[in-house]
């Protein structure tokens, strides 16, 4: 059965992979990130956990079945007393089991909102708590109401009839235990089911993955042709882009997102869509891929793709995705590596001078979250070159231009664009057209074949690119162009006019069509070897790659001690000693019951006593007894002594438990025994319920707090902490161990301790009954010690090591639901789904080891099991030959030594799958403790950075974290009043490969009130860093660094220096207010799920008016009813609903609700992705809503800089080479930079 349940796994979540692969961009829309990995991961296990247990589903309704039948055999028409019980029993788990399947859903809900509220996780808790409880009372109500029947209506108990019913009793007690939990099983895989089933539903429509499985060369299309040929052969494709009338939609139909298109484009052109913000560019991009749905033609276009050859797309998306990995890694994308070819492409895409700056060049880590660990531009860059890398059919490139600076961005339309994919069909949305229409440092004119203008979804015009400039003043081209071809102070690194004069007539550059005269000059192959030729940042000789990611830490050896005071803390001490205490009560008053039947047996009644007795327990337990000549019977009046010796041999012969002699006082009756007894089982219930109930709420409680504490602790984190943390790591301690802590170690907890608390009773009782039991056990025991020691040890570090996989394959879903664009467009389907099988692989290799180990445990066991059973018997045997015990002291002696084999067996489990358990807690401290987290007041003594030590740190509460924030003295309430900034001597140094490298080296400035700073500067030369610093992002630290220190620490080090805000060290500042002070807008906006009121108002202040005041002002909406239904409007997951100019113009909005008003204001590359419209709607708010405000604008369209910075601040390198106005820096290095933005400033 277990290997059938990895065969489901690996059915159910290759078959739930190859789903989500054939979904469209739209259809996320429908789901979020969340609930898609949920599908992968919690749904996935419910289906597969359930699987080995599926003939449990008919299997214990037969036993039960087979047990009643027996028992009405046995017992007659009592039985029917336990079977009405049983069939009121049997419906009320159901009901249970429904309920806590109700909550399941709700949970699963909830997991993928990021769990917004708990009480579903009470409910459910409240649900086990009660079937807790009726599964333990269940054998003893059973067994007492039957045999009590059996009495009442005249019969008289028989040893062969009570032992033999007994062990029916136990035949139904496994069943019934079990049979809810198979339930329960059964109703959270049907849940999982119906959520795959929606799944599957979504994907209709889809992508057909059939054309991904078929070779290419199978319906002719060679997979080997020569660069100047295209990948699909034109004479079976009549054109790449043939759009007739179609409108296209995401999620609604009703919701158009383009409408009536018709776009032609023929073999080699290039197209430029331009467009407002919101217009509809990037969706068209997104049509062409096939990634929105067709409103009219759906069922067409799937039969097309199906009958045709599927051209490969290179799709750069307007938010560049890179996978985790290498830049090598991210630039082949699963193709051969050809030294020679990547030289070009890197040529081309001006990767060149950023890759010798790493360390380690090509095999440089991305880091997470779409690449991290490098700049936009050069993210934008990578992505430009995986796909002309992979020599693709049709380029569809989503405004690639925006994060570059115009040095960098011209050496891309001039090697790139117009020279190395010259031939290529290529369509790009871009903002900077004037960059391909009028590029006069190639001294040509119209280089874009036509131009596409969207408005509202709606293709206005298309106009040849020759025509544009001189038919149409339209403000979405510049006009005015510097003619820099006589410059003499330009010495840039871009090819010559006379070189791309005519470079698409005569083919004199390298492009995708001739691989005769290559970027860099090669030799032959068969006179050199490819490291001879290679710059040195292709090879990497350095053994260490991916030092930008952290390692992820897996303990070894026993779990620690902190990590059980930990998971104490986290339920509270008091109510730790209430769970405990009701636990020793309820084994107490157990032990207690048994001892008074014990008792009560010796004097009262023989068929009441077994009776009531065998109903006390799961097993008979009988007390040591004292030799009387006298025995009770029953009269009709009164209890009377007879004569025992006259009876004693056939009551000996019948059974050893047939009499328990002993001498009671006439005036005690059997009521007496009765009520004591049944005080004594009433107060064990009282005591199982507290049990019950106090361990639910312990769990939910310790649960809520190891989320809270590792979500407060993930909120808190440093930057640098997630730029060096894979996202598939967090997302699996909040997914799976999370989950864990949830249920998994409550429930294996509360187990635990029961049997902990039934063998140290059962060895109390055996000691004291059978003391030369003792003699034997001894070495079984160490046997056992021994055993289990080995075990838990192997099955800790296998429940470690099955944590650490799991994380690449959360890793590897979340950056396939970010890049399936990407993969649709190069077909790359079928080695993502490769990827998938080697990383479930090596999870099923863990769970697979931790299987045989079980295996390994449980053999060993039953055969110490068996040794314990011959020992009791040998001793018992060898005790009735020299009449050493009495037969009842023998009896109570087996009874309880059988149950000492279980339980020191289930205990041995037990302890193991709770240790196993328990690594999710460690896995969720770790997360706690190791994770850096932003200091909200830097001491500025010079005592120079401290790790932060986890020795003494617990699971803390998020109060516990904002406490001891102190203010400083002097600080005024409405700080900064004006908004003037200081850099003194500013560094900020990060580690890559055990080299210290200097992001910001020495950089000092001043901003006075209310100025407007212009930052520019390469990609990569620092601006953003100083933003960073500036919101200390980045630890301010103070004294110089040791080596020791940098060898410790990934990614960013620290910042040393002063930062200044109104004269007040930032460093003395409580990061809250700090950040609430200073409005930062990024070039990538992020919105949350949900409509744009939750997004604008989250904590729900404001009326509707002042929202919509708001979005009016940015011109988000034209009139009031408009913008009222603006406020409903979903954004989509991270806003993917809408245009990422809308969501720059959102966050602006967001921006003006924030009371009181910022007066320092930085924007990084704010308007970078954004039509000139818009960015003059952003200039204008600014000017409007923020008077007197002191701004910090980062940008590369210099024409902004100069019509709004009264000063500019050239960084290089990390350092600042010029400052001054515009005017005074034309001579300067800032000169250079103007030229080659060919606009006049």
């Amino acid at each position: 059965m277990a290997s059938f349940g990895f065969k489901v796994r690996v059915s159910v979540t290759g078959m739930v992979y190859r789903t989500i692969l054939s979904l469209r961009t739209s259809s996320l829309n429908c789901v979020g990130t969340g609930s898609l990995v949920n599908y992968l991961t919690s749904d996935a296990d419910r289906i597969v956990n359930f699987a080995p247990s599926i003939h449990e589903v008919w299997a214990m309704p037969l036993q039960l079945s087979v047990a009643v039948g027996l028992l009405y055999h046995q017992l007659g028409l009592a039985c029917l007393v336990g079977i009405g019980f049983l069939l009121v029993l049997i419906p009320l788990n159901r009901i249970l089991a429904t309920q806590i399947g109700k909550f399941s859903r709700r949970l699963m809900v909830f997991k993928d909102t990021r769990i917004k509220e708990l009480n579903a996780l009470r409910g459910q808790k409240l649900l086990d708590a009660c079937c807790v409880f009726f599964w333990a009372v269940c054998p003893a109500l059973l067994a007492s109401s039957t045999f009590a029947t059996y009495v009442a209506i005249g019969n008289e108990l028989k040893a062969s009839e009570v032992f033999s019913s007994l062990a029916l009793f136990g035949m139904l007690i496994g069943p019934m235990n079990a049979f809810p939990w198979v339930i329960n099983g059964v109703m959270e895989a049907t849940i999982s089911m119906q959520r795959i089933t929606k799944l599957f539903y979504l994907s209709s429509g889809s992508f057909p993955l059939e054309l991904t499985d078929t070779p290419l060369s199978d319906v002719g299309i060679p997979t080997d042709i020569p660069i100047v040929c295209s990948f699909a052969e034109k004479s079976t494709i009549s054109m790449p882009v043939n759009i007739m009338n179609e409108s296209f939609y995401y999620t609604n139909c009703d919701n158009l997102v383009l409408k009536n298109i018709t776009l032609q484009v023929q073999w080699g052109e290039l197209i430029g869509v331009i467009g407002p913000v919101g217009s509809g560019k990037s969706s068209l991009l997104l049509s062409i891929l096939g990634e929105l749905r067709s409103v009219v033609s759906e069922e067409l276009r799937n039969e097309s793709m199906k009958t045709n050859p599927r051209l490969r797309y290179a799709y750069v998306g307007q938010t560049p995705w890179l996978h985790s990995g290498t830049i090598r890694e991210n630039i082949l994308f699963g193709s051969d590596c050809d030294l020679a070819w990547m030289n070009t492409v890197i040529e081309a895409c001006a990767l060149k001078a950023d890759l010798a700056k790493l360390p380690n060049g090509l095999d440089t880590d991305v880091g997470e979250a779409g690449g991290s660990s490098l700049s936009g531009g050069q993210r934008a860059r990578v992505a430009l070159a995986r796909a002309v890398y992979q020599k693709a059919d049709v380029y569809l490139l989503d405004d690639p231009l925006s994060a570059l600076d115009v040095d960098v961005g011209q050496q891309i339309i001039t090697n790139c664009l117009l020279g190395l994919l010259s031939g290529r069909t290529r369509i790009i949305v871009t903002h900077q057209l004037d960059w391909l229409v009028n590029n006069k440092i190639v001294n040509k004119r119209a280089q874009v074949d036509f131009i596409v203008e969207l408005k509202d979804g709606i293709i206005t015009r298309k106009i040849p690119g020759n025509l544009y400039p001189d038919n149409d003043n339209n403000d979405l081209v510049h006009q005015s162009v510097l003619d820099i071809s006589s410059d003499p102070t330009y010495n840039g690194s871009t090819l010559s006019s006379d070189n791309h004069h005519n470079s698409r007539e005569n083919n004199s550059n390298p492009t995708l069509e001739n691989d005769d005269v290559p970027l860099i000059t090669i030799k032959d192959d068969s006179s050199i070897n490819q490291s001879e030729f290679s710059p040195n940042y292709l090879i990497n000789n350095n053994n260490n790659n991916n030092v930008n990611i952290n390692i992820e830490h897996m303990a070894v050896g026993s779990i620690s001690p902190h990590v059980y005071k930990s998971y104490i803390h986290s339920v509270g001490y008091f109510l730790t000693f209430s769970i405990i205490l009701s636990l020793l009560l309820m084994q107490g008053t157990r032990n207690a019951s048994d001892w008074w039947l014990s008792y009560w047996v010796q004097n009262g009644n023989l068929s009441a006593v077994i009776s009531s007795f065998q109903g006390s327990s799961y097993q008979l337990e009988l007390s040591p007894v004292n030799h009387t000549k006298y025995k009770y019977i029953h009269s009709t009046h009164n209890l009377s002594a007879v004569n025992y010796n006259s009876s004693i041999n056939e009551m000996l012969q019948t059974s050893i438990h047939s009499v328990v002699p002993f001498s009671e006082p006439n005036s005690i009756t059997g009521y007496y025994y009765l009520e004591i007894y049944a005080f004594v089982v009433i107060s064990n219930l009282i005591a199982t319920i507290f049990r019950a109930i106090l361990f639910a709420f312990g769990g939910l409680v310790a649960a809520s707090v190891v989320h809270e504490s590792a979500l407060d602790t993930i909120l808190e984190g440093r930057l640098n902490y997630f730029n060096t943390t894979p996202q598939g790591r967090i997302l699996n301690r909040f997914s799976s161990d999370v989950g864990t802590v949830d249920d998994a170690l409550p429930f294996q907890l509360n187990i635990l301790l029961a049997s902990l608390a039934g063998l140290l009773g059962a060895l109390v009782i055996v000691c004291v009954s059978l003391p030369t039991l003792i003699f034997f056990l001894l070495p079984l025991v160490f046997i056992f010690w021994s055993i289990q020691r080995q075990y838990r040890g192997a099955a800790r570090d296998l429940k470690r090591i099955s944590s650490i996989v799991r994380s690449p394959v959360y890793n590897h879903y979340t950056d396939t639901l970010s890049g399936l664009a990407v993969i649709h467009g190069l077909g790359q389907e079928i080695r993502f789904r490769q990827l998938t099988a080697c990383k479930l692989s090596d999870q099923i290799r863990a769970e697979l080891a931790s299987l045989a180990a079980s295996c390994w445990l449980s053999i060993r066991l039953q055969l110490i099991g068996s040794a314990v059973i011959t020992g009791v018997i040998i001793v018992s045997l060898v005790g009735r030959l020299f009449d050493w015990t009495h037969v009842a002291t023998i009896g109570l002696s087996v009874v309880y030594a059988l149950n000492i084999s279980g339980l020191m067996t289930s205990v041995v489990y037990d302890m193991t799958e709770t240790e196993k358990n328990l690594v999710a807690v460690e896995r969720c401290q770790e997360l706690t403790d190791d994770t850096p987290i932003e200091h909200d007041i830097v001491s500025i003594k010079p005592t120079g950075p401290q790790p932060r030590s986890s020795s003494h740190n617990h699971l803390r509460l998020p109060k516990e974290r904002k406490s001891g924030i102190a203010y400083p003295t002097g600080l005024l309430p409405n700080w900064p009043a004006s908004g003037s900034i200081f850099f003194n001597n500013v560094s900020l140094t990060y580690r890559q490969n055990s080299q210290s490298v200097k992001a910001l080296d020495d950089v000092t400035f001043t901003i006075k009130p209310g100025e407007c700073v212009g930052i520019v500067g390469r990609t990569g030369s620092g601006k953003s860093s100083l933003i960073k610093v500036l919101l200390r992002l980045v630890d301010h630290l103070p004294g110089p660094y040791t080596n020791q220190y940098i060898a410790n620490q990934t990614g960013f080090i620290g910042a040393t220096g002063q930062v200044f805000v109104d004269g007040i060290d930032v460093r003395t500042i409580p990061l809250t207010l700090l950040r609430s002070r200073i409005l930062t807008i990024c070039q990538e906006p992020f919105l949350f799920s949900g409509c744009l009121r939750d997004n604008l108002d989250p904590e729900n202040k404001l009326n509707d008016s002042v929202l919509e005041e708001v979005l009016l002002k940015c011109q988000l909406a034209t009139s009031r009813l408009q913008a009222s239904q603006w406020l409903l409007r979903e954004v989509g997951e991270s806003g993917r609903d809408i245009s990422a100019g809308q969501r720059q113009l959102i966050c602006l909005a967001r921006a003006l609700l924030r009371q009181p008003r910022p007066k320092i204001i930085c924007l990084d590359e704010a308007t970078a992705s954004v039509d000139n419209k818009c960015e003059e709607t952003i200039h204008q708010v600014l000017d409007q809503e923020f008077q007197g405000a002191t701004i910090i604008l980062i940008a590369h369209r210099l024409a902004s800089v100069r019509r709004l910075c009264s000063r500019v601040i050239v960084m290089q390198s990390g350092q600042l080479i010029a400052e001054g106005p515009p005017n005074e820096t034309l001579d300067t290095v800032f000169n250079h930079i103007e030229t080659r933005d060919l606009v006049t400033l």
